[in-house]
């Protein structure tokens, strides 16, 4: 029998060496059956007459800076009208080994109710290691967590197939679930899209799978272990997209146990920022866009009104206390 054919969906965006890197490392798969689409989403740096030289590469131009999810969505719609079967969405600065998309695919043809396919992922400094395996969508907290161990990862693919979540850092996406659900949700613009994704895969009556034994290597941006070292960008969206995912969701959800959860863990993150003031408005401008349902790109002057951004932003460790409930509530702010 034929393999099925899988269109590969690289996003460049000002940053030729890295996504030069993972074509390099694409080259070598084992897999026959495959085109290499590189999407450039606007960058002015170069990159895409670089790019453009590139043999056996399909190159993309978006107009405009689309975000993850516009830049992604052009080749997954470009793929999928030229009858690929699967479209593996790739991070320009994933690094593959030579194995892993066949083991995708053959995890998917082993059954049609899989929609989306994921590896696992190792820190590139510690190949050895699993740093992300899945994640789980707890539809009571409303939010998600995720394993690093296989084991863990095995009970909840196991125990709670209808939980399952997967990165869309090195996501195989099957036909049928696109005609089902099409494409990211544009409104996020980048980051918890594949959170939402995963969701609506879900929704829509497939499974979400990782394949333990495919191994993909790319460094991770942690905003909750190391707040400091994160861009204000990320900050931004990562307050805001996770708003922007429980406005989707049914029922109401502010001032409940999972907003304040939420609230809590990013004055936590401010409290851990000490002195990085864009850092601290960017995320405090995710958390009152995400409120208002604001959607697309990061505008670094956008702000939360000024009463709020000083009540939140000036004190955090006040607020943290009183959500802890070691406050009254009739405590004055020091």
């Amino acid at each position: 029998m034929s393999l099925p054919l899988v269109s590969v969906v690289v996003l460049n965006w000002r940053d030729s060496e890295a996504t030069l890197a993972c074509l390099r490392a694409l080259d070598a798969t084992e897999y026959a059956n495959l085109r290499v689409v590189v999407v450039d989403n606007a960058s002015t740096d170069g990159s895409v007459e670089t790019l453009a030289r590139m043999d056996a590469v399909e190159l993309l131009r978006n107009n405009f800076n689309l975000g993850f999810t516009g830049g992604v969505n052009t080749g997954l719609y470009h793929a999928m009208q030229r009858d690929a079967d699967y479209v593996w969405i790739l991070n320009s600065d994933a690094t593959v080994r030579p194995d892993v998309l066949g083991k995708l695919v053959a995890a998917a043809e082993a059954d049609p109710r899989i929609g989306l396919v994921s590896p696992v992922f190792h820190d590139p400094d510690r190949p050895d290691t699993p740093e992300f395996c899945l994640g789980r969508f707890d539809p009571r907290a409303r939010y998600a967590s995720q394993t690093d161990n296989p084991a863990t990862a095995a009970d909840w693919q196991t125990n709670h197939p209808d939980q399952v979540l997967l990165l869309g850092t090195a996501l195989l996406v099957r036909r049928s679930l696109f005609a089902a659900i099409g494409g990211l949700d544009e409104a996020f613009f980048a980051y918890v899209e594949d959170v939402d994704y995963s969701l609506r895969s879900l929704a829509a009556g497939f499974r979400n799978v990782a394949v333990p034994d495919a191994v993909v290597y790319h460094k991770f941006k942690q905003p909750a272990a190391d707040p400091a070292s994160c861009p204000p960008y990320l900050h931004y969206f990562m307050s805001r997209n996770y708003l922007l995912l429980w406005r989707k969701l049914a029922g109401p959800v502010l001032l409940q146990k999972p907003a304040v959860w939420f609230l809590r863990q990013r004055l936590v993150q401010i409290q851990r920022m000490p002195g990085q003031a864009a850092a601290i408005d960017a995320l405090l401008a995710g958390l009152w866009d995400g409120v208002r349902g604001v959607s697309g790109p990061y505008d670094p002057a956008r702000r939360m009104p000024w009463p709020l951004r000083s009540l939140l932003g000036g004190r955090p460790d006040f607020w943290i206390r009183l959500l802890d409930g070691k406050l009254p509530f009739g405590t004055r702010i020091p």
